[in-house]
């Protein structure tokens, strides 16, 4: 395949490079704020509205500038290292949105509107202009000499049917996984109160308090010394890694066996978000504001469950002008109601096999993610080809 270098990059020598002002039509948006209504029947396309795909949106009785089916709407302006600078949202519906100020139209008889959606869609010509310190506000004439990479209209639907395809699998994925989180909240709402038994139980709860049936272990203060970012020594638990993979920290100093955490154990922040989790990254040391449920009588993955609300109401509790800790008392100090022993490991076991579920969604979820990008990135400049039939009449 022979390439050729132009403004928009090495492309194959039969596409043609052309900016917007040569090849769309360009219509800036208007100011729609007087006529906002929740009573009215036009879509208010705004900076908000594109970088939420839709989600968040308001009315308005009067339609200025009003967008067609097949339009290509996109964001002028954003905060410095936003979201929204230059996403691109594709109108399906004539005589329904009304396109802001700070928004404008590309319109095209010429190509296929899904492909412009994807090639102008966070364009790096667009997102160069963001110095990460300034509010950016791309101007009319810089949008117009925007480089775009133009195969064939043949091509161009070819293109946008593969990457609509894979949109459409990550969409279908994001539902499912809000269904069935949706699922879990209701399961955890009905088991972890006794509202619905599991078949086989019906020996009452009893009221206890926590301190009855677990110690709460409170992490060392490790020094900061013997922390290195390369795996030397032994992992430390920070509040941060509860809640993400980011880059883990490692000491390299003396430690006490009783620190060592590994997977399985339920481990809770004590600073900000009450959330307790599971642990599942292997051995590691219990770092200074962590804390370990340690059970005596009770199934530690049950109470990774049965904890979760009554820690959001304690975290609730918390002035909203006060930093936010969480002692080993106030864990201790809680009284819940609890099943039995068996009854706990069989809500543990029901609950946990709903989280394995999104969790396996959520790994096809990113895999289509990652596999989306890669598409992008090869079908856009040209570097793999897709075949091509005729553009229906």
């Amino acid at each position: 395949m022979v390439f050729k270098q132009t403004d928009a990059g090495a492309i194959p020598e039969d596409w043609e490079v052309r900016t917007i002002g040569e090849s769309l039509q360009f219509i800036s948006g208007k100011a729609h704020e007087q006529y906002v209504s929740r009573s009215g029947e036009f879509v208010v396309v705004n900076s908000k509205f594109i970088s939420t795909d839709g989600a968040v949106r308001k009315h308005c009785t009067v339609n200025l500038t009003p967008a067609r089916e097949g339009d290509v709407l996109m964001v002028m302006s954003d905060l410095p290292n936003g979201r929204a600078l230059a996403k691109c949202f594709l109108v399906e519906e004539s005589n329904k949105y009304a396109v802001n100020q700070r928004v404008c139209i590309f319109r095209s008889k010429s190509h296929d509107p899904r492909y412009l959606k994807y090639i102008l869609n966070r364009n790096t010509y667009f997102m160069a202009f963001d110095d990460g310190v300034q509010q950016t506000h791309l101007l009319n004439e810089t949008i117009r000499k925007c480089p775009i990479a133009l195969p064939s209209r043949n091509e161009q639907r070819a293109i946008a049917d593969a990457l609509t395809s894979v949109n459409d699998v990550i969409s279908t994925l994001e539902r499912l996984i809000a269904k069935k989180r949706s699922i879990k909240q209701s399961m955890m709402q009905q088991l972890l109160t006794g509202k619905t038994r599991l078949p086989g139980f019906t020996a009452p709860w009893t009221e206890t308090k926590l301190r009855d049936v677990l110690s709460f272990q409170v992490g060392f203060p490790f020094k900061s010394e013997f922390f290195n970012d390369t795996p030397v020594g032994v992992r430390l638990v920070r509040n941060r890694d509860l809640k993400s993979n980011g880059s883990p920290i490692y000491y390299s100093g003396n430690f006490m066996d009783s620190y060592l955490v590994s997977s399985g154990d339920v481990l809770v922040g004590m600073d900000g978000d009450f959330t307790p989790c599971l642990w599942q990254s292997g051995r590691a040391l219990l770092n200074q504001r962590i804390g370990r449920i340690r059970p005596i009588k009770c199934v530690p993955e049950f109470m990774l469950f049965a904890l979760q609300q009554p820690l959001i109401d304690l975290e609730a509790s918390t002035g909203a002008t006060t930093v936010k800790h969480l002692s080993h008392k106030d864990v201790e100090s809680l009284v819940l109601h609890l099943p039995t022993i068996d009854e706990q490991n069989a809500i543990a076991q029901a609950l946990m096999a709903a989280d394995n579920e999104i969790n396996r969604l959520q790994i096809r979820f990113r895999k289509a993610q990652y596999m989306k990008t890669g598409m992008v990135q090869e079908l856009l400049t040209g570097r793999t080809r897709l075949p091509i039939g005729e553009v229906p009449a």
